[in-house]
């Protein structure tokens, strides 16, 4: 009787600490995600605002998809939770604990990085947001099943490509494409003995001028393409592996590839062939056809890429050979600490710089110039970025007479080209050519209004100058050259650029424009 009793109070005594001590450890399993996804979020407050903002502007068949698919994301999640549950006799239930699973840390944490650097680079917002969709489902990966997780990251990467993607398709990642097109297009002309040359997102033969335009840039291609290889290894359950990457590099250059061919067929067609009604009905169809085709080839690749198989588990936590850090009790907080330390930096890359400014420009005296004020379009276009400074001028010198505007700007995103300009005053462009006006000056020749008038452009930094936009883009990926200087002149007569007074005044606009920027950079030295 007495065992009987011993025991029974042995019981007793342990069940009383059993309901105490377990409080602390409680609130560590609550408050550890909590710290982690605030962290997480912090890193990220500058994608979450962007994609709050623009979630207004998104049309309402994209809504419907994007409420379809995270629809999509919760029965399945529901469903695969309860039957976990019934595989283990437990109730269904959501747990907080996290388990450091190798892949969805990587992809967390990598995308972290990446957008931070990028940021650093080039900011590029549809990318950012992309890399923070993409980091969310690494985190929720620290949540849920692995199989789950594994199952439906396509989802996430149609999420991540459908959010960004949904509207602004001229800015960020447009630009670039149609630059890049137009000079790729312009090779192919010249391969086909076609007298072709581009600038920024136009090509100029000698018939007429063609402009790469929004719908020509191939980003809604790529979109689409993308959206339907995601969304047929989701359906048809594909595993993610190296094989799966080479199929979707197939589809991205297959996609540019259409892109182009369509570009080069409608330049053809409709300026060198002299059939603009013929371009303007097969533009559409050609895309559609190429889309097509290029998306048939990637479902019949996707056919050879092995389907997912289930791996065996019991459970959040099991397989623990999937858990790393697992026997490591600062692992977590490691990971928190490293996660708030990402948002540490990305708080400082968005701290607000001032204004930026060079020194008015100082031509010599001899050349008679004046202030004029922008034009409606140019105030409109301008108006849109504070940062940029502009200055415009009418000037005489000798027998030149016109006038020049310039573009100080850190960002690539502020300047377009020239010829859209006189293009949309009404002014037609008939010949662009290459030109080295100077020992310095690399520049873009312009005859315009049948050959009435001639202008010439370049852009400039404080140690290089390039015709090439490209090259201004790319200087953002170096930060070799931040701050840059578009000079545009509009000569009032035609003139050749061979003339001796225009390579003098294209010299001393050089000059006073490296002095502006060296001005800049000096009064930066001596106010740190």
């Amino acid at each position: 009787m007495s065992s009987s009793i011993m025991q029974r109070t042995n019981i007793t005594d342990s069940a009383i600490p059993d309901s105490v001590t377990p409080h602390p450890a409680v609130n560590w399993v609550w408050l550890a995600p909590f710290l982690l996804a605030l962290a997480w979020f912090w890193a990220n407050i500058s994608a979450v605002k962007w994609l709050l903002s623009s979630f207004v502007e998104i049309p309402t068949l994209y809504k419907i998809v994007i409420g379809f698919l995270i629809v999509a994301l919760v029965v399945r999640s529901i469903g695969n939770s309860v039957s976990a549950a019934l595989e283990e006799d437990r109730p269904p239930g959501f747990s907080p604990n996290f388990v450091l699973r190798r892949y969805p840390l990587l992809l967390m944490l990598g995308a972290g990085i990446c957008s931070i650097a990028l940021q650093y680079i080039i900011d590029i917002k549809q990318v950012t947001v992309l890399l923070f969709i993409l980091g969310t489902y690494g985190l929720c990966g620290l949540f849920v099943e692995q199989n789950f997780w594994q199952k439906n990251l396509p989802v996430a990467g149609l999420l991540a490509c459908i959010l960004p993607f949904n509207s602004q398709f001229n800015s960020g990642l447009g630009l670039p494409a149609r630059v890049l097109t137009a000079q790729v297009v312009e090779q192919l002309l010249s391969m086909l003995h076609v007298g072709a040359i581009s600038s920024y997102d136009i090509i100029v033969l000698e018939n007429g001028i063609a402009h790469v335009d929004v719908p020509c840039s191939g980003i809604k291609t790529l979109l689409v393409g993308t959206l339907f290889l995601l969304a047929a290894t989701w359906l048809e359950g594909r595993k993610l592996s190296l094989r799966w990457l080479a199929v979707g590099a197939a589809n991205l250059l297959m996609l540019v590839s259409a892109n182009v061919a369509r570009v080069a067929v409608l330049v053809l067609v409709s300026e060198v062939f002299n059939q603009p009604n013929i371009a303007e009905i097969i533009h559409v169809p050609l895309g559609i056809v190429g889309l097509v085709c290029a998306s048939f080839v990637t479902w019949l690749m996707l056919q050879g890429v092995p389907k997912f198989q289930p791996e065996k588990t019991s459970g959040i936590s099991a397989k623990a050979n999937s858990e790393i850090l697992h026997n490591h009790p600062l692992a977590k907080p490691g990971i928190i600490a490293a996660v708030t330390v990402l948002a540490v930096i990305a708080q400082l890359s968005h701290v607000e710089t001032s204004k930026m400014a060079i020194a008015p420009l100082r031509l010599p005296e001899y050349i008679k110039s004046e202030s004029i004020p922008l034009n409606a379009s140019e105030q409109k276009f301008f108006g849109n970025y504070p940062d940029t400074q502009t200055q415009k001028i009418r000037f005489v010198t000798g027998n030149l007479r016109g006038s020049m505007l310039t573009v100080a700007s850190t960002s690539w995103q502020t300047y377009h080209a020239p010829e859209l300009c006189f293009v949309a005053s009404g002014i037609p462009v008939n010949r662009i050519e290459k030109k080295q006006l100077t020992p310095s000056v690399t520049a873009r020749w312009l005859s315009l209004n049948n050959n009435q008038l001639s202008a010439v452009y370049w852009l400039q930094s404080a140690q290089l100058t390039t015709d090439n936009f490209l090259s201004r883009i790319g200087s953002d990926l170096t930060h070799k050259n931040h701050k840059w200087v578009l000079v545009s002149i509009l000569f009032d007569s035609s003139l050749q650029a061979e003339n001796h007074e225009v390579k003098e005044f294209a010299g001393n606009v050089y000059a006073s424009v490296k002095q502006s920027l060296q001005g800049e950079m000096n009064e930066n030295k001596t106010g740190i």
